[in-house]
């Protein structure tokens, strides 16, 4: 069952909320706009808009260019009745049923930028800092917490932590609604989450294993677990973890333009961390597509043993990267090697992407 938040716009009238369990099919003089974390999320943000002889009418009237590749990645659908069309984070508009961009009349591009920047700011979190958070959000007090995936939520309180928040679930059905979001098992890997605090969704990441000491009786979470905010750390380090920060970044909806203007050594460290996180869906943002090789599809966790040796990009439109790692296997074997990485680009002003990787152990 899909989460969706239903946002209403009339020409020359208030917006008007209301939440619903489904999307149902646009009329053909309205316009829909979607928006979720990604392709395969549950929990969604719909912005229809009813005017006559609106962007919809417009949309519908406007040329078609040539057959072309959708964009990668989607930023928004937009449904008018029976169409459905792809809203990409360069701007292009494609028609899913001809295949092909819509040329848009620069106002009405405008407009709809507008409405899906207007969209995105309710479906996603605000990335504060930690210092301010921890000021939000103080121990003893309270939270919702809302997985970006799924759409589920649990209430939680803040007990201790000074580098992140350390939380515990509020009551037993809190803590079987955490469970459930892990599949039934607790987990030190990392999800998007919004945490609500007095009515301001934080972008933020949760890892769902219970450890250390508990507090709340009777919730039938052993212990506490971790919720990082931008800037935050874990005991160990006082540098910002890496997948904490990858998921942050998706629960703030920055995620996507982050990877596309990442360099490529930056890249490397996204597709590892997306690896390590079993994030088939930044893996994805990180590659051309390409099937990932039957060893990479085995990994259970995985991180660098050294820094990547960085050099000048600017002019290449391809490169070679070897790193060396060490990693575990699904039948929980530790071993070390070297991947080595190539990245294309199809200008010096496009994203990089990943276009093959090859073990060389």
């Amino acid at each position: 069952m899909r989460n969706v938040l239903i946002v209403t716009l009339f020409l020359c009238s208030a917006l008007l909320w209301q939440p619903l369990q489904t999307a149902t099919a646009a009329p053909p003089s309205e316009l829909q706009i979607v928006v979720s974390v990604g392709p395969n999320a549950d929990f969604l943000s719909t912005l229809s808009i009813r005017q006559k002889n609106g962007l919809a009418q417009i949309i519908l009237r406007s040329p078609i260019g040539p057959a072309s590749p959708p964009p990668e990645p989607v930023r928004a659908t937009v449904s008018i009745g029976s169409r459905t069309f792809l809203y990409g984070y360069d701007g292009r508009l494609y028609d899913q049923n001809r295949h092909a961009a819509v040329h848009l009349p620069n106002d009405a591009a405008a407009e709809l930028d507008r409405y899906v920047n207007r969209l995105e700011q309710v479906h996603f979190g605000k990335p504060l800092d930690w210092s301010e958070v921890r000021r939000m959000f103080k121990r003893m007090g309270y939270a919702t917490v809302i997985d970006l995936e799924t759409g589920k939520q649990f209430r939680v309180q803040r007990r201790a932590g000074s580098r992140h928040a350390d939380v515990q679930p509020l009551t037993k059905e809190d803590t079987r609604i955490m469970k459930e979001i892990y599949q039934g098992k607790w987990s030190w890997k990392r999800r998007a989450i919004l945490v609500k605090v007095n009515g301001t969704y934080l972008a933020a990441s949760m890892h769902g294993m219970p450890h250390g000491a508990g507090a709340i009786r009777g919730n039938q979470f052993p212990g506490h677990f971790c919720i990082h905010f931008t800037g935050s750390s874990t005991h160990r380090r006082k540098e910002p973890d890496p997948s904490h920060s990858l998921m942050i970044l998706k629960a703030s909806g920055k995620l996507p333009e982050t990877v596309m203007a990442a360099s490529p050594y930056q890249l490397v460290d996204y597709f590892l961390t997306s690896l390590h996180e079993h994030d088939l869906q930044t893996l994805r943002m990180t590659t051309d597509g390409f099937a990932l090789p039957p060893f990479l599809q085995e990994i259970d966790n995985v991180k660098r043993t050294e820094e990547i040796q960085t050099g000048d990009t600017a002019d290449i439109l391809a490169v070679e990267i070897p790193v060396r790692l060490e990693y575990v296997n699904s039948e929980g074997k530790k071993k070390e090697g070297r991947w080595v990485f190539h990245l294309c680009r199809t200008a010096p002003w496009t994203p990089w992407k990943i276009t093959d990787i090859c073990a060389d152990e």
